[in-house]
């Protein structure tokens, strides 16, 4: 099976980047105005010759857009998606549902009823998910699976990882909270298996991509997805530096 998904996190209304989601620089690097992500699924719309994005399942051979945090951002998201006919993923930490910035329980069942894909992005969104305790992994997918399933009346078995710190034990403990389907951050379209739980990489969109940019990644041009995959594999050594990753992937973006 392969799958192609990009990753966004917010949209917001021309340059109030604080209003939806995380605040900060650092998250402001993922955010997109209505106007540029308009343009964005314009182009992908071009460039895209599959089937139309749909929530559910997530099928072989389709595009999948997908929408990380929970920001009220998933709103004007969810609204430009819906002029196109499709459908998103939108995964939501849980411990900030109906906080300021963020969606609440009415808004996650708006999206549902929509038919937008619903899932957990855990609990408190740690910074480096995989260097938790199994027992701190378990209880992230649980309680986020379990808000998020009392909210909609339905189970929730699609789920991200916070900051694409994933491992298989990431996986694991998802498999064991009955997450079926979950993203990482890793920029391939082959899907692997951990206990029963699907692993499906994605395309991290953020503010150095075009809307030129995202319409490549959809079609799935080669050349924007090898200097991604060398980003990423450097990524990963920098990762390994623990507390300072974050210093030193900003001073890399300079």
């Amino acid at each position: 099976m392969r799958t192609r998904a990009l990753m966004y996190h917010d949209v917001v209304a021309g340059e109030d980047w604080e209003s939806s989601g995380f605040p900060g620089p650092w998250s402001q690097y993922y955010k997109f105005n209505e106007a540029e992500f308009d343009q964005h699924l314009r182009a992908i719309s071009g460039a895209w010759r599959g089937a139309a994005p749909a929530g559910g399942e997530p099928r072989d051979g389709a595009l999948q857009i997908t929408f990380d945090d929970g920001g009220v951002g998933a709103r004007p998201a969810a609204a430009a998606l819906e002029a196109l006919g499709w459908r998103g993923y939108f995964f939501i930490t849980t411990g900030r549902i109906g906080t300021a910035g963020f969606l609440d329980a009415a808004g996650l069942r708006e999206l549902a009823a929509a038919g937008h894909c619903i899932g957990s992005h855990s609990v408190t969104h740690p910074t480096r998910m995989a260097t938790l305790s199994p027992a701190e992994l378990r209880e992230e997918w649980k309680r986020s699976t379990e808000t998020l399933a009392e909210i909609l009346g339905q189970p929730a078995p699609v789920a991200s990882v916070p900051g694409g710190y994933y491992s298989t034990e990431v996986a694991r403990a998802a498999a064991e909270a009955g997450i079926r389907w979950l993203y990482n951050s890793e920029p391939v379209e082959t899907v692997d298996e951990v206990d029963g739980c699907r692993i499906l990489g994605r395309y991290a969109i953020h503010r150095g991509h075009t809307a030129g940019d995202a319409a490549a990644y959809a079609a799935g041009q080669s050349w924007i997805c090898w200097r991604t995959r060398f980003w990423w594999d450097s990524k990963k050594l920098i990762k390994r530096a623990g507390p300072f990753y974050m210093a030193i992937a900003r001073r890399l973006r300079q």
